[in-house]
């Protein structure tokens, strides 16, 4: 198995703009929850005792996990923490984690072409024939993943397919709605420092994955059809939404947010779209103590604009007046909003076939939802 990731899939320092984005939740993207964990007389680590094994990857004897920007290393309890790493036993995957110029040391490119090294060494030296291990990345993570895929689909030495199961969480690649997919070569090559090919799910790899992405997360769940309203709320996701992924509960994920593909060597990709109990544009009036009521109204006003931003609404919404809801602007949710004040004002008639709204999140949707509480290294 090759020790080193290829220099051309991995290049050059970072963009300002994504890094600017990046900064402000860096903590928050691979941030750790609160939990105890209990030794593992095997050696593997930390073991989670209550995470059912049934709902991912069958006889996963560990998980080898890797953090996000910020967190080089992720602690015992951080991991046991974890609710989707589909393996009772889990090793940390050390690596840089950085981003600079917005961390010390090294640039993006640098850190995630260092992650797959890190990681392909842990393999080799812990994969054993027979075994089933998973392998689990958050955010920076996920890109880790994502190209150490690559490098192992050119590498005949390696696992076999059924041995190993990778897990991307919250990752800026994300098909469709990764927000890497959205920046130009030019700002990927001479800021970001990595190849374009980065920007994209490893197409050919393999081996199974499983996709874990939150709903409205801007790294993850950047709107491919954008407007304001979904591109300000996207942002906010970044504090309300990225790093909670590692921690949502794949068992309330509709049917209809699951879908399952095959590539041309025969390994299959699950995608969960984990549901927002809430809008995270109008959560800090809820944190604020504005009244339940009112910000769900506004959420009723808000959410089918911000929703429109997404082309996955129009495929299931089967109306015409989706399509309609993305050229809504801001002006017009005011008027929806005052047309009672002014009643001499033309308003136009109400539109029919929007798309389906959530039902309001309940108290304890909210509580969950709440940012994760950072931790320093």
């Amino acid at each position: 198995m090759p020790k080193t990731a290829p220099a051309a899939q991995l290049k050059k320092p970072i963009t300002h703009l994504l890094a600017a984005l990046t900064a402000t939740c860096a903590a928050v993207g691979a941030a750790g929850v609160g939990a105890a964990a209990t030794a593992d007389a095997t050696g593997y680590g930390p073991v989670n005792p209550a995470l059912p094994l049934t709902a991912g990857p069958a006889m996963a004897q560990a998980a080898l996990m890797v953090g996000g920007t910020t967190f080089p290393t992720l602690d015992s309890a951080t991991m046991a923490a974890y609710t989707n790493t589909f393996a009772p036993n889990h090793i940390n995957v050390p690596y840089p984690a950085q981003l600079r110029p917005f961390t010390d040391g090294d640039s993006l490119g640098q850190s995630v072409a260092a992650g797959v090294n890190s990681l392909l060494d842990l393999l080799a030296n812990t994969y054993s024939a027979g075994q089933r291990l998973v392998v689990w990345g958050i955010s920076q993570g996920a890109l880790v993943l994502g190209a150490a895929q690559r490098v192992l689909a050119q590498d005949p030495s390696a696992p076999p397919p059924d041995a190993l199961t990778f897990v991307r969480v919250a990752d800026p690649a994300a098909a469709i709605t990764g927000m890497l997919r959205f920046l130009p070569d030019l700002v990927l090559s001479e800021l970001l420092n990595i190849d374009s090919a980065l920007r994209t799910p490893p197409g050919d790899s393999q081996y199974n994955s499983i996709v874990i992405t939150n709903e409205y997360d801007a790294f993850a769940d950047w709107p491919d059809r954008p407007n304001l309203l979904a591109v300000t709320n996207a942002l906010m996701g970044l504090f309300y939404r990225h790093g909670q992924t590692a921690v949502a509960d794949l068992s309330d994920v509709p049917s209809d947010n699951v879908s399952t593909s095959v590539n041309a060597a025969g390994a299959s990709t699950t995608t969960y779209l984990v549901p927002a109990p809430f809008l995270p544009l109008t959560q800090p009036l809820r944190d604020l103590g504005v009244a339940e009521h009112i910000v769900d109204r506004i959420d009723a006003d808000l959410k089918p604009v911000i929703d429109s931003g997404y082309s996955r609404n129009t495929a299931t919404s089967g109306s015409a007046d989706t399509t309609a809801i993305a050229d809504l602007g801001l002006n017009q949710v005011a008027q929806k909003r005052t047309a009672g004040l002014h009643p001499a004002r033309p308003v136009s008639p109400p539109r029919t076939g929007a798309a389906r709204l959530r039902p309001s999140s309940t108290s304890a949707d909210r509580v969950a939802a709440r940012p994760i509480s950072v931790r320093g290294n």
